[in-house]
């Protein structure tokens, strides 16, 4: 048998070697994730959109595409149905949302995801971005104003796989390894002092006869105020007088003025006039809101009606001082 010389055999061995090295290694996807940011401010509104903010670097030669993914961390008071934002002592429940028609609640394990692209090059490539969510105050609650804020811990940032939002993966078969990532997502709310009035009729005198005295009649005003807002209520005829004192007028060429005096007890009770302020209830009335309608009367007397026949009438303004 015919052997090869040693230097011919050594420049095989070589040049097997150099095969070897030159052979193509099997691409490699491997992804990290990190929060950015991550939060929903309300301010003084009882919706808001809030996001979670995202930073991917990706390093597939070939370009990677995957879906990125959010679970809800535990709220810091309150249920995951039904969290609560905290001021103090007082509470604000509210909910979260996946979606903009506030249909679907965002509570783990429901997920909010996005599909992210990172491009291949010879290099890392990181992609930026953000995933959207909502966030609704229900009515029907009377918080008191303040600063609200909740957190929700272990909030995860993941990638999607069979439903299921993993914040570290691997797969062996697709040679595909995902790194995520946790934080606490902040919810805050401002509560401030607010109120609305409305008055359901006006305040009619009747139908009289010039020779009567003493005429009365009376309103309901409805005042709503937040919880816990004092409030003081002042009364101001078209003509300005402090004391609660106007003067009706007629139609036509009627110049005639009857006086009348809004009160605020009854036809014989104290003066109801505008010199309430913010801090003085003055001549007006008092009281503290408690997130739903409270009802005040106001009461007028027309000491004569000795007048030229006619309909009479005037405008009140109701000044609610908080």
């Amino acid at each position: 048998m015919t052997r090869l010389p040693a230097f011919l055999t050594m420049m095989l061995g070589l040049m097997l070697a150099a095969t070897c090295l030159l052979w193509p290694a099997e691409a490699k996807a491997s992804v990290t994730c990190s929060f950015t940011s991550g939060s929903i401010a309300f301010g003084s509104s009882s919706t808001a959109t809030g996001s979670i903010g995202y930073s991917c670097t990706g390093n597939d030669l070939l370009g990677t595409s995957f879906t990125l993914c959010s679970t809800l961390g535990t709220p810091s008071a309150g249920t995951p149905s039904l969290p609560q934002m905290i001021s103090g002592i007082n509470q604000l429940g509210f909910n979260l949302y996946t979606d903009s028609a506030r249909t679907q609640l965002w509570a783990n394990p429901t997920v909010i995801s996005k599909a992210i692209s990172i491009p291949g090059t010879l290099f890392s490539t990181t992609v930026t971005g953000t995933i959207p969510f909502y966030g609704t105050i229900p009515a029907g609650q009377s918080p008191v104003s303040g600063n609200y804020s909740a957190t929700f811990s272990g909030t995860v940032l993941g990638v999607l796989v069979s439903g299921s939002c993993n914040q570290s993966y691997s797969n062996l078969f697709t040679l595909f390894f995902y790194t995520g990532a946790s934080s606490s997502l902040p919810a805050t709310a401002t509560i401030v002092n607010a109120c609305t009035v409305t008055s359901s009729s006006a305040l009619a005198l009747g139908t009289v006869s010039a020779a009567a005295s003493g005429v009365s009649g009376s309103t309901s005003i409805s005042i709503n105020c937040s919880s816990g807002t004092a409030y003081h209520v002042g009364l101001s005829p078209s003509n300005g007088n402090t004391a609660g004192l106007g003067a009706l007028s007629g139609t036509g060429i009627n110049t005639d003025k009857p006086t009348y005096q809004l009160r605020s007890v009854s036809s014989a009770g104290p003066v109801w006039g505008n010199t309430a302020t913010a801090s003085s209830v003055g001549n007006g009335v008092a009281g503290t809101g408690t997130g739903s309608a409270q009802t005040l009367t106001a009461y007028a007397t027309l000491p004569s009606a000795n007048f030229t026949p006619d309909s009479y009438s005037d405008t009140v303004t109701v000044n609610v001082n908080f």
